[in-house]
C-alpha cells in the first residue's frame, strides 16, 4: 500500500486513515521514529524493544564471573 502525502511547514505528515487502521494506530499512541538510510520507520516502542532485545548479549562476558570481572575492571578506572 502506498499513498502520497504532503509535509506541512511545521514538518508534519498525516498518516492516511487506511494505513492507521491497518496498523491499529490511534490518537495518542506513542510511536518511535527511526531513520534507516533514507527511510523513516514508524513503530511502537514495544516492537523496537522486541526487535533489539539481546543484541548486546555476550558483549561484557558470557558468564556471571566474566561480567563481574569486566565491571570490576571498569570501576577501577573511575578512581
Amino acid at each position: 500500500m502506498a499513498k502520497s502525502v504532503r509535509m506541512s511547514k511545521k514538518g508534519q505528515l498525516v498518516i492516511p486513515k487506511e494505513m492507521r487502521e491497518a496498523l491499529g494506530f490511534q490518537e495518542g499512541d506513542q510511536l518511535l521514529v527511526t531513520l534507516d538510510g533514507e527511510r523513516v520507520i514508524l513503530e511502537r516502542p514495544e516492537q523496537y524493544a522486541r526487535a533489539t532485545r539481546g543484541m548486546l548479549k555476550g558483549t561484557w562476558g558470557t558468564t556471571k564471573e566474566e561480567v563481574k570481572r569486566y565491571l570490576e575492571k571498569e570501576r577501577r578506572t573511575w578512581e
